[in-house]
């Protein structure tokens, strides 16, 4: 197992224990059963990752690299400021990423499986569907190129993502003003329950996953004021079998 796989997986572990003691949502029961389709999930994503992403990714780097494509490659910068200016390009694309994947209908058929969950905890963030995470994949290869980033840069960046989402899709009940004062720089958890709201204005919001700025920049920055008022999920694939695995895996073939 890689330094990376060993980083996210006891970031998981940590909030999940955490979230259980701190709870914002009370009264959730059978936690191990709703997260497990999660888990599972998961580890389908990394085989497809392992076993056909990751090259593709790779070529796509050392194939720069050896052209001296992109931002990096053409400006002689130090590796920190380097570092700095790859890292917040790349989140803006994300940001955008994010974005179009509820303004397009055939991504957000897509992107609506992750939205589907009716109790958003920490293993949320490992509900993502397939389909989106292999789309995903290959339309950031321009942007991977067009920076010039190096694997190592995208693994740092890539492992930073997803603890970072793992912590803002949490149940963890993090005190407000400590809240607002993390969501001055990264997603919270209260930032983040807004956009997993089930009414759309709320959904079609705060689209970031890493830097908070990014909303407020361009205009999506949402709050409310009481998040325990929030109602989790979709107006639709609110039924049980939408939760379990399967339900989940076909939810982008299915109308709504």
């Amino acid at each position: 197992m890689d330094t990376k796989a060993i980083l996210i997986i006891a970031a998981l572990i940590v909030i999940f224990l955490l979230e259980t003691v701190f709870p914002h949502y009370r009264g959730r029961r059978d936690r191990v059963k709703h997260g497990l389709p999660h888990v599972i999930t998961a580890l389908l994503n990394s085989l497809i990752t392992k076993f056909a992403l990751v090259l593709v990714t790779i070529a796509v780097i050392e194939w720069g690299k050896t052209n001296s494509i992109g931002l990096t490659h053409m400006l002689s910068l130090s590796p920190t400021a380097e570092l700095i200016i790859v890292f917040l390009f790349f989140d803006i694309w994300m940001y955008f990423w994010h974005r179009a994947n509820h303004n397009f209908g055939f991504l957000w058929r897509f992107h609506r499986a992750h939205h589907s969950d009716t109790e958003m905890d920490t293993t949320t963030a490992l509900r993502f569907h397939p389909g989106e995470l292999v789309l995903s994949t290959f339309l950031r290869l321009p942007i991977v190129l067009l920076l010039g980033m190096s694997l190592g840069q995208l693994v740092l960046f890539e492992v930073l993502l997803n603890i970072s989402t793992l912590f803002h899709h949490s149940n963890l009940a993090v005190p407000e003003k400590w809240d607002r004062l993390l969501r001055t720089i990264i997603v919270t958890p209260n930032m983040h329950r807004v956009h997993h709201s089930i009414e759309q204005f709320e959904t079609n919001s705060n689209y970031t996953s890493l830097l908070s700025v990014w909303d407020r920049l361009f205009g999506s920055f949402r709050t409310r004021k009481d998040t325990l008022t929030i109602t989790i999920g979709l107006p639709v694939f609110r039924e049980m079998n939408y939760q379990r695995l399967w339900g989940f895996l076909v939810t982008p073939f299915r109308p709504g």
